[in-house]
């Protein structure tokens, strides 16, 4: 058996999540929001594998999708985004004030995406540079977790997901270690073979940036937003700290 740190391959990522049913589930939060602003261009920062881009497709006339990896593009072009009026883009927080032009209705930054840039500078920066991306009266939604600490110890280990792929089965795991500055997220993918024997074991830790409410409310004013609301994951809810694992902020421009 091997161990080794990795990068979620695209085929590995899209295994690890049922899509349909979370599209499903958020698909009606996204159609409210885009109908309300009524946005004609969209915006995806952290697109992974295309799968909201091409969800998005049909809610808005132009939908730009990027993603800092490669094989993400690629495998969004390849795979999953059908619609003509997706534009596929390998950028992210880091080179998109570059690559992308602004002018945006709406932006989306999903997944846990914002807090991966680990350091409170960087998401400072990344507010900043989004709500540029914007038009006037534009909205950017992002969606990370509740960084309240009562909720990652209770929550600090995920429910084991498990998916096969060319005869071999893949069972995920995460786990979470909250810290003041950066929580640390685990990683773990183990492989069995056709006979159930461990043939592979995959590890990476990630730091996140820990985003305590206050904070990034204060962030995002600092941002030059003017209006900051915090949902629940139903996005109908509004967010209790102390009851909802995840948070989408809709930050007003």
């Amino acid at each position: 058996m091997k161990e080794k740190n990795f990068e979620y391959s695209p085929e590995l990522y899209v295994l690890q999540v049922n899509w349909q049913q979370r599209l499903d589930k958020e698909k009606p939060f996204f159609e409210k929001i885009i109908k309300a602003g009524n946005v004609k261009s969209l915006l995806d920062i952290g697109c992974g594998t295309g799968h909201h881009a091409q969800m998005f497709s049909a809610m808005v006339q132009a939908v730009t999708a990027i993603d800092p990896y490669r094989e993400m593009v690629d495998f969004a072009a390849a795979n999953i985004v059908k619609s003509s009026n997706v534009k596929l883009i390998n950028s992210g927080f880091g080179d998109f004030m570059e690559k992308v032009s602004a002018g945006f209705g709406m932006i989306t930054c999903l997944g846990n995406t914002l807090p991966l840039l680990e350091t409170r500078k960087a998401v400072k920066l990344a507010l900043k540079n989004t709500r540029k991306k914007l038009v006037k009266g534009g909205l950017a939604v992002f969606q990370f977790l509740n960084f309240e600490p009562d909720m990652i110890e209770k929550n600090r280990y995920y429910q084991p997901k498990s998916a096969r792929k060319d005869g071999n089965l893949y069972i995920f795991m995460k786990h979470f270690e909250y810290g003041k500055i950066n929580t640390r997220a685990d990683f773990i993918i183990i492989e069995t073979n056709q006979e159930g024997n461990i043939t592979n074991f995959y590890n990476r830790s990630s730091m996140f940036c820990t985003l305590r409410q206050e904070m990034f409310i204060k962030m995002a004013h600092n941002s030059g937003f003017k209006e900051v609301e915090l949902l629940g994951p139903d996005g109908e809810e509004k967010f209790n700290r102390k009851k909802h694992i995840s948070v989408y902020a809709l930050l007003y421009n």
